[in-house]
């Protein structure tokens, strides 16, 4: 110790390093002997290979670490010295390897990118002294950026061939996950926190099943719990480099009301086996529960099969504020000019569905398809004064949007037409509609002839059955084990919906005929009641109706675990879940 002197603290200028960690070398190994050549970048006569330049700068770095002032400062000068040779020698080897890829980029631009060889940046813990095990960090932790696929451009072909868990929809932290554990030494652990849309996604399917051949230590789930101001769906992945093993600890975290996350999660895990978790999408549970979905998956078909792939998204119209019109618009458009009726129909938005409950919207579609006007008009040569003669109150309305309705992409053969669809007339048959997000179960009937929105699907059958399984409790728990998280819900992609098992009754078994008679009559009676509970106009009358919904909704979920032949620890599974 000696007084009024306070040692200064060791730089670590060469422990933080900043560049584009998903481009460039990692192990040096290829470059071992490689002479520095390139004369503008290198005019030693030596010449030195390529790992003694690499000890030279480690050794400077070291040195660098303990001083201070004058001497630093020339040490540093001279690291980056060495840095501008190696640094030019794999930057041009690496722009060699873009233009076999066929990326177009020049060498401007491609050092913007800013390329990043750990083995160089990290060379301490790359060293090529090092048995190969040895090489890489003994824990990587981060919290990848959250990059969409569209910002990569010309860089997805580099990405495509360098990565195992490459997708061409896949958002950039997919590939952070690959790189991060490729940085591990034998010995390593890797933990990111990241967003869970892996798990299900389409785009996440080459990184789940690479992931089944790595050691999967733990996973914890948030959900759409707020960890971080924005709603990202975050999870807590750790892996290690041993050998992959069968299973993996998971813990569901339904809460942030806790003091200790060690502890929360010591209490709440459970095992997840992996062998089981299906490529095309994973659900985190418990043994109990994965034989419980094997089970209901055995015993029916995906609906996909069920609805013979028949289920149709909702219309967008391009300009809403011209082609959806309210009563009272449609009223006197039809008053002006009645053949408009022919033109305007019943319109859904996603607010107006809600379960079992009649749509009641009060908004209305000015549908002219693509092709109409051809096929009505006769191909005449003014399509325009042709709809002004035939139609003048639905072409005077429509006329002041003329020069928005032109600039639509997604418009017909003419601006007042709507965009090509071939499933226009699906809409008005029997149906079962759904909202595509959906917090709680959102399916309904209708009878025909009410267009939606592209909040909405539709199922165009008259499959009450079908409507009664998708509004249990049951439904939900499938729902929730195959579709994709959304805030306090699930959104129901028709790749995943799809994937929900169906029972399929066979009318010559009198017991499933019985099952399936119960279940549509119960159906019934809740679409029934819930008309009347939209007539009704006395608070008593009201109260009346919702108990005798709540014991039918009661007896239909009863009803659709004797169809699917549920114990009572399985119904305990599935009611679980739903709290």
């Amino acid at each position: 110790y000696e007084p009024g002197y306070i040692k200064p603290l060791p730089n670590i200028d060469y422990n933080l390093r900043v560049g584009n960690s998903l481009i460039g070398y990692v192990d040096l190994g290829e470059f071992r002997g490689a002479k520095l050549t390139l004369s503008d970048f290198l005019r030693d006569e030596e010449k030195p290979t390529l790992d003694k330049l690499l000890k030279e700068r480690n050794d400077l770095i070291h040195e660098y670490k303990i001083t201070w002032g004058e001497e630093a400062k020339e040490l540093k000068g001279k690291v980056q010295e060495i840095d501008v040779k190696i640094s030019n020698l794999l930057n041009a080897d690496l722009y060699r390897e873009f233009g076999e890829k066929k990326i177009e980029i020049n060498m401007d631009e491609f050092l913007k990118l800013n390329p990043f060889h750990w083995g160089f940046e990290f060379y301490e813990v790359f060293d090529l002294e090092k048995p190969k095990g040895e090489r890489g960090f003994d824990v990587v932790i981060g919290n990848p950026p959250y990059v969409r696929q569209e910002a990569l451009g010309e860089l997805k072909t580099y990405i495509r061939d360098q990565y195992t868990v490459y997708s061409g929809t896949a958002d950039l932290y997919v590939y952070f996950i690959e790189q991060g554990i490729s940085l591990l030494n034998d010995d390593g652990f890797f933990s990111y926190i990241v967003a869970n849309k892996w798990m299900r996604a389409n785009y996440g399917k080459p990184l789940r099943q690479w992931l089944k051949r790595q050691c999967i230590e733990e996973i914890v789930n948030f959900g759409d719990l707020p960890v971080f101001q924005a709603t990202t769906y975050p999870c807590i992945i750790r892996i290690s480099k041993n050998p992959s093993k069968s299973t993996f600890d998971v813990t569901e975290v339904e809460t942030l009301s806790f003091t200790n996350l060690s502890d929360y999660v010591k209490n709440n895990n459970y095992v997840v086996n992996q062998e089981v978790l299906d490529d095309s999408g994973w659900s985190l549970v418990d043994e109990k529960t994965q034989a419980l979905l094997d089970k209901i998956c055995h015993e029916g078909v995906p609906l996909r099969e069920y609805v013979n792939g028949k289920i149709y998204r909702g219309i967008l119209t391009g300009l809403n504020e011209a082609f959806m019109i309210d009563a009272e618009t449609r009223d006197k458009l039809i008053a002006e000019d009645p053949k408009s009726e022919e033109l305007i129909k019943p319109f859904a938005m996603g607010k107006d569905i809600r379960r079992y409950q009649p749509l009641q919207s009060g908004r209305y579609l000015i549908l002219m398809p693509k092709g109409w006007t051809r096929s009505n008009s006769e191909g005449t040569e003014d399509a325009l004064a042709w709809l002004e003669r035939e139609y003048p109150s639905i072409a005077a309305h429509l006329k002041p949007f003329s020069d928005k309705a032109q600039k639509r992409y997604d418009k017909g053969d003419y601006w007042w037409e709507l965009r090509a669809c071939d499933y226009y007339e699906e809409f008005e048959k029997t149906k079962i509609v759904y909202l595509v997000f959906q917090v709680r179960p959102a399916f309904t009937f209708d009878n025909g002839g009410i267009y939606c929105n592209n909040a909405i699907f539709v199922i165009p059958n008259k499959d009450l059955l079908l409507l009664g399984i998708l509004n249990s409790k049951l439904g939900w728990f499938l729902i929730s084990s195959y579709c994709t998280q959304i805030q306090s819900g699930y959104q129901l992609i028709f790749k995943y919906f799809g994937r929900i098992p169906i029972h399929m009754i066979d009318f010559s078994d009198p017991d499933d005929k019985s099952h399936h008679d119960k279940v549509v009559m119960l159906v019934k009676h809740m679409l029934e009641l819930h008309e009347q509970l939209s007539k009704a106009t006395e608070e008593s009358e009201k109260t009346m109706l919702q108990k005798q919904i709540d014991k039918t909704d009661q007896q239909l979920d009863n009803q659709v675990y004797e169809l699917y032949d549920l114990t009572p620890e399985e119904i305990a599974i599935v009611e679980g879940s739903a709290k």
